[in-house]
């Protein structure tokens, strides 16, 4: 029962990386046509209220122990405001190419700072997939065209990427021993709700300066939906996923998000395919697969 568990765990996390492998084209032309921070904060508000609303359907709310209060603010605060800000800010100083592998390095910060936080054993077998898998992470991004250019004018926004790869890997790590208290619907939905909150005001002056009469409704029906897909469900389903198979196992998969996005523009925006990111997806689905194997 146990491994039939796991397996419906891992195969919510795929649907996870596909969400956001796909949102990743959609939410740039949405951020073509809407602010930045305003584009951010209208993802949180519907992701945060399409998600009470299911919470009150389906799950009943389980009152928070004053000790925990700290730590869900704390939560809230890491995944929902300051990693939004980093991430964007990074590559918005950054080339794509950069943002992609440094972020791709999540997984090893998640394993490193689990083995420090819960005490769970770092094996070299488990760290030798993430690798393989980071490295196919490489020969894709170079194999596309993208520009990787470490240092530089772009090492502003290549310290911020990597400040986002480790915040996202504190994020999954902060929420293991809530998840032993808290169903992952309401613990997603106070995450999102601090998120909301705090985003809609660094939002607020951009909101002052928006010229409303304007507006591009594409950017916000993109906002819209990439808000109660890639913020609100995917979520959910990844602290399920943290839940039920640990934050390093669970972080792992990260690395398939560009891999799902080489094969979602090639099927979806029929971009061009060359031999170098098909042997770079083979070697992060290797890793990936490794590195589950011996978890």
């Amino acid at each position: 029962m146990n491994d039939r568990k796991d397996r419906q765990a891992e195969l919510l996390v795929v649907v996870v990386m596909t969400i956001w492998a796909a949102n990743a084209p959609f939410a740039k032309l949405g951020l073509e046509r809407l602010d930045v921070f305003l584009f951010n904060s209208l993802r949180y508000i519907v992701a945060f209220g399409a998600l009470m609303v299911l919470l009150r359907s389906r799950t009943e709310w389980i009152p928070v122990q004053s000790a925990d209060r700290w730590p869900l603010l704390r939560l809230g605060i890491v995944a929902s405001i300051i990693y939004q800000l980093v991430y964007i800010l990074g590559l918005r100083y950054t080339t794509a190419g950069n943002s992609a592998v440094l972020l791709s390095t999540s997984p090893l910060w998640t394993a490193v700072i689990s083995a420090r936080m819960h005490r769970e054993r770092l094996s070299w077998p488990v760290l030798a997939g993430m690798a393989l898998a980071l490295a196919g992470i490489v020969v894709i991004v170079t194999g596309s065209g993208t520009r990787i250019e470490f240092g530089g004018d772009a090492v502003v926004g290549d310290l911020l990427s990597l400040a986002a790869a480790f915040l996202w890997a504190l994020n999954t790590n902060l929420q293991k021993p809530l998840l032993a208290r808290y169903p992952a619907l309401q613990l997603t939905v106070i995450s999102l709700g601090i998120g909301a909150v705090g985003l809609t005001l660094v939002a607020t002056p951009s909101g002052f300066q928006q010229d409303w009469a304007t507006l591009d409704l594409t950017g916000v029906w993109i906002a819209v939906i990439s808000g109660a897909l890639s913020i609100g469900i995917a979520n959910v389903l990844w602290s399920y996923g943290v839940k039920r198979l640990g934050p390093r196992r669970t972080a792992g998969y990260n690395n398939l998000v560009p891999v799902m996005t080489f094969a979602i523009s090639y099927a979806v925006f029929g971009a061009p395919v060359f031999l170098q990111q098909i042997i770079g997806a083979a070697m992060t689905v290797t890793g990936v697969w490794w590195a589950r194997r011996q978890a």
